[in-house]
Order: structure tokens, then C-alpha cells, then sequence
């Protein structure tokens, strides 16, 4: 090739250069041309994918707002504080202590509003003109784990008669509450209530009950007639055995306390 071209006269040379150039030129112009459209089209791909990516990101976003934002109005249930203004109590009913519902010293209240639930607050107190004048016996409530059920006992372990009546209460959560008698609050036969429904509250109406074992497990007894008393010298409640005997530490008591008494 090279004698070839050294054959060739100077200006058949310079020809032959010339196009050469020029062959060189188109051919590196071509490739440039191509490799704009490529890259022109792959940065157009990245930008739409960016776009729609960005789009799914906001609508995401959107959901997510609309979500929180229907998640901030959705409508709850009623709390029993907004109806604490009504009435103490969301259940009170008639209970009567039957051979079917009986086991020894204790009767099943059986009802759905508390089975199944051992943090559930019940009060109970024997019905009135229905054999109450002849139970001498004091009583509270304790919860059995196997039936999952709420029973009422008599702290001295006699048996419950059939047709013995109870009448059952369950407060509303905003007027409830469960005192523990411990070292620090208990005297004698005093335990005083520390809660913001009852400290500095005089004229208040607590109802108190027995509870043997709150939360379920195993429980204190404590076979006295209990009652309520406020001490103007501490501004607090105390519920007391009304016999002058000990309340005994680890002894608890379900507190309900009528609505409109603060």
C-alpha cells in the first residue's frame, strides 16, 4: 500500500490526503451525532423514570397525609367519662344466688360486661328488704381465673344461701378506682385514699367494696364490716374497719365515687 502510494504523483497524494481528512471528519462527526441522540434519550429515560418515581414518592406522601389526617378524625367510640355527668354507674342490676350459679361460699355473677376482664372495678352491696336484715356476713368480690368470672364471697368462707340478692354496680371508668392498703397509707384500722377524685372532696359520696384479689391471682381477706370516712385534718378519705379491728396490709377495695360530688 505505502508503495502504492508513493507511485502516486504529489497532487494524487495530496488528493488522497485530503479525503482521507475528510473521511476521518465525517466518521468522528457521525459518532459524535449518534452519541448525543443516545445520550439525549437515555437522559430523557432517567428524567421520566425521575419524574414518575417522584410522582409515586408524592402520592405516597399524599396517601400517608390523608391517612394521618383520617386517622386524626376518625370517630371513637364514647368514653364514660363524657357521661360521668349522667350517672355513676354504666350497669347496675339484680343478682340472686341460685344452686346453679353458687359454689360454696362464693356466687358467679356471670355478666358480660366484666367476664373475662380481672381488672374489671365491681361494687355490690346486699339488696335492700331482700333478706339483708338476716346476712351476717360481710362480703366482697374476687375474680376466678377458671370461669374467667366475677364472683361474690363472704370474707368468712360460709356458704352463700340460695335466694340471697345482691344488687351489682359497675362504675364508669372516670368514677372508679382500686386502693391498696399499704404501710405508708394504712393506720390501725384506717387506709387512707390517695386520688384526685377524692383528695379535698368532703362532700363526695364514695360507695366502697371488697376486692379480694384485683387483677386475679391470689388475694387478702379481710372479715370486717368496712366503711368510708373523710379526715378534715389531711383532706382525704379513708375506708376503715368499722369493728376498730386492723385492716390487714395487701387488703384492697374497689372505690366508686357519684358523679357530681366534686
Amino acid at each position: 500500500m505505502i508503495e502504492w502510494l508513493r507511485a502516486l504523483s504529489p497532487s494524487l497524494r495530496y488528493l488522497m490526503y485530503v479525503a482521507g481528512v475528510l473521511l476521518v471528519l465525517f466518521v468522528a462527526i457521525g459518532v459524535g451525532v449518534m452519541a448525543a441522540v443516545v445520550v439525549g434519550w437515555q437522559f430523557g429515560q432517567v428524567a421520566t423514570d425521575s419524574a414518575e418515581t417522584s410522582t409515586l414518592e408524592g402520592s405516597k406522601s399524599e396517601m400517608t397525609s390523608s391517612a394521618r389526617a383520617l386517622e386524626g378524625t376518625a370517630i371513637e367510640p364514647s368514653s364514660d367519662s363524657k357521661h360521668s355527668e349522667d350517672t355513676t354507674y354504666k350497669a347496675s342490676f339484680i343478682h340472686r344466688a341460685t344452686a346453679e350459679n353458687s359454689r360454696g361460699d362464693y356466687t358467679y355473677i356471670g355478666d358480660p360486661r366484666i367476664n373475662g376482664n380481672p381488672d374489671a372495678i365491681v361494687l355490690i352491696s346486699l339488696e335492700k328488704d331482700i333478706g339483708a336484715a338476716s346476712y351476717n356476713h360481710n362480703i366482697g368480690v374476687w375474680y376466678e381465673g377458671g370461669a374467667q368470672q366475677w364472683a361474690i364471697f363472704n370474707q368468712d368462707r360460709a356458704a352463700v344461701p340460695a335466694g340471697a340478692t345482691f344488687r351489682v354496680e359497675v362504675p364508669r371508668a372516670s368514677a372508679k378506682f382500686v386502693h391498696y392498703a399499704g404501710l405508708v397509707n394504712t393506720a390501725g384500722n384506717y387506709t387512707y385514699l390517695d386520688n384526685q377524685l377524692t383528695n379535698g372532696e368532703p362532700d363526695a359520696v364514695l360507695s366502697v367494696t371488697q376486692n379480694w384479689n384485683p387483677g386475679g391471682g391470689r388475694g387478702v381477706y379481710n372479715n370486717h364490716p368496712v366503711d368510708t370516712v373523710y379526715d378534715a385534718q389531711v383532706k382525704k378519705w379513708a375506708v376503715y374497719n368499722r369493728d376498730g379491728a386492723s385492716i390487714p396490709k395487701g387488703a384492697a377495695f374497689n372505690i366508686a365515687v357519684s358523679a357530681g360530688a366534686n
